[in-house]
């Protein structure tokens, strides 16, 4: 199977499906169990339609076809109220809030910290005019490259962040925080360019971690953790996509025992 369409949600992705079908074309959407853990955030880069590599080059066809026809919509004209006052009080109110944004978000500043002393800042923020942290990058491994991003909210809490774990050049990591704290993290452990083991987090505490099949997009695995200790793991040991086995732990990782799951 090859990739063929990174969709922006399983909705997107369901109605390419029905596209190409109409086209004599089988195709499988992977990675929505990954939309539905993030919630409301983007699904870009974990919902994809995937094909045989015979049907490639048609079915990239279609979606170009496809991607030809989305227009954006043409926004209505402002409706005439006859009112001087009326439209006074609008555009104060657009040149106000573009003011607030202005003042909060727009980049006005970067500040940092060259740690080795090599004459490069090795941990950069950029700063809105009135000081609110917009972005955090880190050279963490001194090698003149930034391999760790974070995003702060209008709070100033980080809201999300990347990361380039092994210093090779990809951020395979990414995070998702809500009020200071990790929410779930995803990964790709393999470099495929698509995430296979996700973590999940309450208030910022290892909770589980799900290791997922790249080629059918369902959880093989999924870990439970007590204050970073591993207690028991549910495992798809025959490959069907369903979890079917229970295993338990000792405090050193030893398997202490070992029960099915109800189906």
């Amino acid at each position: 199977m090859k990739t063929l369409y990174e969709a922006g949600s399983a909705i997107e992705a369901h109605m390419l499906v029905d596209l190409l079908k109409q086209e004599g074309i089988e195709a499988q959407v992977l990675g929505e169990a990954l939309q539905g853990a993030v919630g409301e955030i983007p699904a870009t880069g974990l919902v994809r339609l995937v094909v045989n590599e015979a049907d490639h080059a048609a079915a990239r066809a279609v979606i170009q076809r496809w991607e030809a026809t989305q227009v954006e919509p043409t926004p209505a004209p402002p409706r005439r109220t006859g009112s001087g006052l009326a439209r006074g009080l609008a555009l104060g109110l657009v040149i106000g809030i573009g003011a607030t944004y202005a003042a909060y978000r727009a980049p006005a500043r970067q500040d940092g910290i060259d740690y080795n002393h090599d004459g490069q800042l090795d941990e950069r923020w950029t700063y809105s005019p009135n000081g609110m942290p917009l972005k955090l990058e880190t050279d963490r491994n001194f090698d003149g490259k930034v391999n760790y991003v974070a995003t702060y909210d209008a709070r100033g809490f980080i809201k999300s962040a990347e990361a380039d774990d092994n210093f090779d050049g990809v951020f395979e990591t990414r995070q998702w925080l809500q009020d200071g704290n990790v929410q779930m993290s995803v990964a790709d452990t393999d470099g495929d360019g698509y995430p296979d083991m996700r973590t999940n987090y309450t208030h910022g505490v290892v909770e589980s971690v799900e290791f997922i099949d790249p080629t059918s997009g369902k959880v093989r695995r999924v870990e439970h953790y007590t204050l970073s200790v591993l207690k028991h793991a549910d495992v798809d040991t025959d490959r069907d996509g369903v979890l079917d086995t229970r295993l338990r732990y000792s405090p050193l990782a030893e398997v202490t025992g070992r029960e099915p799951l109800p189906r």
